[in-house]
């Protein structure tokens, strides 16, 4: 898994996803944190992504 356990920003991940997007609202973000989390549940996965938001996240195995 690529970048496991290796903690990045709010801002980090929101400007690599979002690039040069000037009417991206960071708001999305934590939006879209959530979908992934419940999508991860709902697979069964053994993969979970930690953080608190405003803080840094990670995935996690």
């Amino acid at each position: 898994m690529l970048n496991e356990n290796k903690e990045l920003s709010t801002e980090d991940i929101f400007n690599r996803v979002w690039k040069n997007d000037e009417d991206a609202n960071p708001e999305v973000f934590w939006v879209y944190v959530s979908y992934l989390r419940q999508k991860l549940r709902s697979i069964g996965s053994t993969v979970k992504i930690e953080g608190e938001k405003g803080g840094s996240y990670e995935l996690v195995k």
